[in-house]
């Protein structure tokens, strides 16, 4: 006979499921698709609940077809959908239950990882890892993982564990001050991180130099221009490289 205790324990994740869904979700674009886009990686990462069907080839056929419908979010915060939907699936929950589940948390949390990884983190990681190159440390490249990765998998982590106990109430914190605050601080970070770097591209040997100072100005006038255009981020990016190498190898940088 199955008890009250076992009912409770059939609803809650097991530490194995928490942690397959996991490492399954490091792969969620793997088979982006422009038709259901991150959805074979969503269904992916849901297998291992699949053994809760037991035999039955309806119930895993249904479970997959569910699981293989349109997503599209940030792949970082994609973790609080997956412990969402998974929450729903073992509370037993109609499969249009579980859709309105993924397709309500996907926009917002979409916009809450957007602005916080593409929009503030990977720009600081970026601009303290050239800061510290152009002091002439070894490991800037290593201080550019760690800046972006450990935010990244402790929220990985963090989302699978909240959206299974908290379903899709989970996703509020990533829509209350707190979290908006640490976007702003982060990007506030990015703008002093740049500014150092701009101090010290436009000066040598502590003089400032006037071509220096115009290149940067310059950059920063097409840069605005671009962002105002709608141009993608890494296509600035790509230019202002390809200005600088051009700068460097015709001396007009003032080195």
């Amino acid at each position: 006979m199955t008890t009250d205790s076992d009912r409770e324990t059939a609803q809650v994740l097991t530490r194995g499921e928490r942690a397959g869904m996991l490492w399954r979700s490091l792969l969620l674009q793997s088979v982006w698709n422009p038709l259901g886009m991150q959805n074979v990686g969503f269904c992916f990462a849901m297998l291992p609940l699949l053994r809760r069907c037991g035999e039955d080839r309806e119930a895993k056929s249904a479970f997959l077809r569910r699981h293989l419908g349109f997503f599209n979010t940030n792949p970082v915060l994609a973790s609080y959908v997956l412990g969402a939907a998974a929450a729903q699936e073992v509370a037993g929950a109609e499969a249009s239950a579980v859709a309105s589940v993924k397709k309500g948390l996907a926009s917002p949390v979409g916009m809450a990882g957007d602005a916080l990884f593409w929009g503030a983190l990977r720009p600081l990681a970026g601009a303290v890892a050239v800061l510290l190159a152009l002091q002439g440390v070894v490991w800037a490249a290593v201080a550019l993982l760690v800046i972006y990765n450990v935010p990244h998998l402790v929220l990985r982590v963090r989302g699978i564990g909240v959206g299974a106990v908290a379903g899709p109430m989970g996703a509020r914190e990533l829509l209350g001050p707190r979290f908006r605050g640490a976007v702003r601080w982060t990007r506030a970070l990015v703008a002093f991180a740049v500014g150092l770097i701009l101090a010290r591209a436009v000066a040598s040997g502590g003089v400032v130099e006037p071509r220096r100072v115009l290149a940067a100005g310059l950059f920063f006038v097409l840069a605005y221009a671009a962002a105002r255009a709608r141009v993608p981020v890494t296509v600035v990016a790509f230019g202002g490289a390809a200005a600088g190498l051009v700068l460097l190898l015709t001396g007009l940088n003032g080195g």
